[in-house]
């Protein structure tokens, strides 16, 4: 994929998302253990950041990859997201590894393939996870943010059957990828999508398919009744955003694909406060981080990890 800058065209956008989020820690939350593993992958130093349930739960948790956007850390990213409330509220880990140099390589259908290769790193962080955590393999999930979200549709595609369900904030599909997804077995997906997205048009362009064209691009994947229902979320907060979503029902599994559209939304974290006005908008409507694991936690794996 293009750049953040290249998306946008426009350098500003690039440099607010780098700057505008960092310097953030993750924030204690109450029975929350906070640790970082770094290792050495393929060469080069990698560092993940875990958020765990102090206290151990009766049976093997579920754990929720989240990949960080552009330049972001993984303190950052757990910080942005408030993620200990997962690991709080949810009995699930969350487990953030960082991009190396804040680039994910989710960008190899469209020019020469980068190193380090990150899908090899994802592999090797959810197979430790399991193996030495024992978080249950059947319960493997995986979100993002802007390039998180991008490096999750690419791992999906090309790891089909390791991750039960997925969740992205602005994120589309590639054309390019699409054109060469592998997607039997079919993750569950939900996106979440600003209409005045100043860094992937909601309506796609040349590289990018549209937020409701990859959401019907999953849907055709996970068996769903072609046409969605369209519901309105209440209107919360006179904060000049409304959000619908788009539910597919009538797939292989439950009610797998979801879209919700932030009308006059831009690319931010719904719920979450931190923010340059140069990506536009942030709906309070709704809570896009406890909205992934209510979406998520219905689904699981028939094998888990392979």
């Amino acid at each position: 994929m293009r750049s953040i800058a290249a998306l946008c065209g426009c350098a500003g956008v690039l440099l607010a998302l780098g700057a505008g989020l960092a310097g953030a820690a993750v924030t204690p939350d109450e029975n929350v253990l906070v640790f970082r593993r770094t290792i050495i992958d393929q060469g080069v130093s990698r560092s993940i950041v875990y958020l765990r349930p102090r206290l151990a739960p009766a049976s093997a948790p579920p754990a929720l990859f989240l990949l960080p956007y552009r330049n972001g850390s993984a303190d950052d990213m757990a910080d942005l997201t408030r993620a200990g409330r997962l690991a709080r509220d949810y009995g699930a880990w969350v487990i953030v590894p960082e991009a190396f140099t804040g680039l994910w390589n989710y960008k190899m259908l469209l020019g020469p393939l980068t190193t380090p290769n990150d899908l090899l790193f994802l592999d090797r962080v959810i197979d430790a996870a399991v193996a030495d955590y024992g978080l249950d393999a059947h319960r493997l999930y995986m979100g993002g943010y802007s390039g998180g979200a991008m490096m999750t549709l690419r791992y999906v595609c090309e790891r089909p059957g390791r991750i039960a369900a997925a969740a992205l904030v602005g994120g589309q599909m590639i054309r390019t990828l699409a054109d060469k997804c592998a997607t039997a077995p079919a993750p569950a997906l939900a996106f979440i999508n600003g209409r005045e997205d100043p860094v992937g048009p909601y309506d796609g362009d040349l590289t990018l398919m549209s937020s409701p064209d990859s959401a019907a691009f999953w849907a055709r994947a996970n068996g769903c009744a072609p046409v969605p229902l369209r519901e309105a979320l209440p209107d919360l907060v006179d904060d000049g955003t409304t959000v619908v979503v788009d539910r597919y029902r009538g797939c292989t599994h439950g009610e797998a694909v979801r879209l919700y559209t932030v009308e006059g939304g831009g690319h931010t974290w719904p719920g979450a406060v931190d923010f340059t006005p140069s990506l536009g908008a942030t709906t309070q409507d709704f809570d896009a981080t406890t909205t992934f694991m209510s979406f998520l936690v219905p689904f699981s794996t028939a094998e888990g990890v392979r």
